[in-house]
């Protein structure tokens, strides 16, 4: 006797199969569903180019303090101020382009 694959499976496959058939058919095949994360967003250039001014302020604050190996982000924070005071319009800090 010969025994049909639909039944051996179980009860409990049945219906789970279906779900899954159902689900996967909400999705297209070229967009898959994300998993998990965030979505990232593209910086524009002039975020790009702040940060790099800003990563080479603080570089010059952490060497002129004579390259110390603790508090490295009180110059990233110091140099920050002091590109956000020349973004504003407010006088720029030491060493400032």
């Amino acid at each position: 006797m010969t025994v049909d694959a639909t039944e051996q499976r179980s009860a409990d496959q049945e219906p789970e199969a279906k779900i899954d058939k159902a689900v996967e058919e909400t999705f297209p095949a070229s967009d898959p569903p994300a998993i998990g994360g965030t979505t990232r967003l593209e910086e524009t250039h002039s975020e790009s180019d702040r940060e790099a001014r800003i990563r080479r302020r603080a570089y010059e604050l952490w060497e002129k303090a004579g390259c110390p190996n603790d508090h490295t982000d009180e110059y990233w924070h110091r140099a920050e101020a002091e590109i956000s005071a020349e973004n504003s319009g407010g006088a720029g800090g030491p060493g400032s382009p």
